[in-house]
């Protein structure tokens, strides 16, 4: 048995082959929540769960069935089954959220991917960046943090607010998005998952807001930031109480997001979303200090040997007259 699980809900037009081959060669093994008619491609799956309906209902019950496998892998991914993945990319996934040690993460998605949020395209600047969301498309989940979320399944037909609430049950550090291993989303968004919330009367949006509401969860859901990031060459940055600090985040999401076909103020928001929590959510005030986030950053990935260097305390100091 290999550490790591990746754990497909898939159909009959599943890519997943894709990224299960050579698999002899990859640190991790896979497994099938089918919801096809058909006879699924399955060779060497660790198992295949024949479960009809939409995403989340069919992996809460296969997670349910096959809880004793699944709690012996450290990591499990959850992704959908239109990702085109390249095996040693998964490979590497895996390998960055263990010796990171982080709770909840996905792949960014390639520039030329059907997409919903800006914050999941790859940023050509970072390796990979620290943030307040992972959407659901493509979850990996450390066991500790998979345990802590099923609860959080019971209801979820769309999945919506759940990538919004994840998030917070863990810590700043712990959550990422990883530009290093892309993957593409080759179908438009939405798919037959929304026909099984209009069955049940519930849209995903209402979905969204019950979840949300039940977790105390008032952030919306496009309020996405990147805290801090590893940058190409592997210098930590990190949103910090300088004018320095947020400059050089926003200035690396600018270049990262040159050459994106998407409209000015869907950019622009997306920029000042950072802007607004650097101020203090528009009020210029906040529940905490900045310098915070290079604390907690610190402290949670203190095993890694990254840190996050201090501007005030790097800065000469002036020479008494």
């Amino acid at each position: 048995m290999k550490p790591y699980l990746a754990l497909f809900r898939a159909g009959k037009n599943s890519l997943h082959p894709s990224a299960v081959a050579h698999l002899d060669e990859q640190n991790f093994d896979y497994a099938l929540s089918y919801f096809g008619d058909d006879e699924p491609p399955a060779k060497g799956a660790v198992f295949v769960h024949r479960q009809k309906g939409a995403k989340w209902p069919g992996l809460a019950a296969t997670l349910a069935e096959y809880a004793d496998v699944i709690s012996q892998y450290s990591y499990v991914w959850l992704p959908d089954d239109d990702l085109l993945c390249e095996p040693d990319q998964v490979s590497r996934m895996f390998a960055i959220c263990d010796e990171l040690q982080l709770d909840l993460a996905q792949p960014a998605l390639t520039r030329d991917s059907y997409f919903t949020h800006l914050a999941t395209l790859q940023h050509s600047e970072f390796q990979l960046r620290f943030t307040n969301f992972v959407e659901i498309m493509a979850p990996v989940l450390s066991a500790a943090m998979l345990k802590r979320v099923l609860p959080t399944l019971e209801g979820s037909i769309s999945g919506y607010g759940l990538d919004n609430l994840w998030p917070r049950m863990t810590q700043l550090g712990k959550v990422a998005i990883i530009d290093e291993t892309p993957v593409k989303h080759t179908r438009p968004v939405g798919g037959p998952n929304y026909v099984f919330s209009k069955q049940a009367g519930l849209s995903p949006a209402e979905e969204a807001h019950r979840v949300l509401a039940g977790h105390f969860v008032e952030t919306a859901a496009d309020c996405q930031i990147n805290f801090a990031g590893l940058l190409q060459d592997g210098e930590p940055v990190c949103i910090g109480p300088t004018r320095d600090e947020i400059d050089m985040i926003l200035k690396k999401l600018i270049v990262s997001a040159n050459g994106l076909k998407v409209s000015a103020l869907f950019l622009t928001r997306y920029l000042s979303n950072h802007l607004t929590y650097w101020m203090g959510n528009g009020e210029g005030r906040s529940s905490y200090p900045r310098e915070m986030v290079r604390l907690v950053l610190n402290k949670n990935l203190e095993h890694t040997g990254i840190v996050f260097p201090d501007p005030a305390a790097q800065a000469p100091m002036a020479k008494a007259a």
